[in-house]
């Protein structure tokens, strides 16, 4: 026999031998990672609408009335935050402004730290009542 004939006989040989075996299963799939339970949350998500008379920036005592819900909420949940939205028309967002920082000042004035509060003056919306204040915990 040849050496071509015999290197092509090995070749063959290792080549069928190769073909015949199956391919080892894939890897297992490693175990999900645990993942911490997510915090609860530290309000309820509760919105309030304090109403303000048209063109006016003071709250009224039916509007000081309907924090007193949020408040108490506050008061047993001493994590909870508070966000107090306001809305504008393209004329007056100096009023919208101070509407909300007059929701502000009555929340910081019963107690609440004003660390705790964040104003966002939204500006133009559909359909929003500029008239209205919204208040959500969170």
């Amino acid at each position: 026999m040849s050496f071509k004939t015999l290197t092509g006989a090995f070749a063959a040989a290792a080549l069928l031998a190769a073909c015949a075996q199956t391919p080892p299963p894939p890897p297992p799939r490693p175990a999900p990672v645990p993942v911490a339970a997510p915090t609860p949350p530290t309000g309820d998500g509760r919105v309030a609408a304090v109403r303000f008379e048209p063109g006016s920036q003071a709250l009224t005592p039916m509007a000081r009335a309907g924090l007193s819900p949020l408040l108490e909420r506050l008061s047993a949940n001493p994590r909870a935050l508070v966000t107090i939205t306001s809305y504008s028309d393209r004329t007056d967002l100096a009023t919208a402004r101070a509407r909300a920082n007059a929701v502000r000042s009555a929340l910081t004035e019963q107690g609440v730290a004003a660390r705790r509060i964040r104003v966002v003056n939204a500006g133009m919306m559909t359909n929003a009542e500029t008239d209205v204040v919204q208040v959500q915990l969170r």
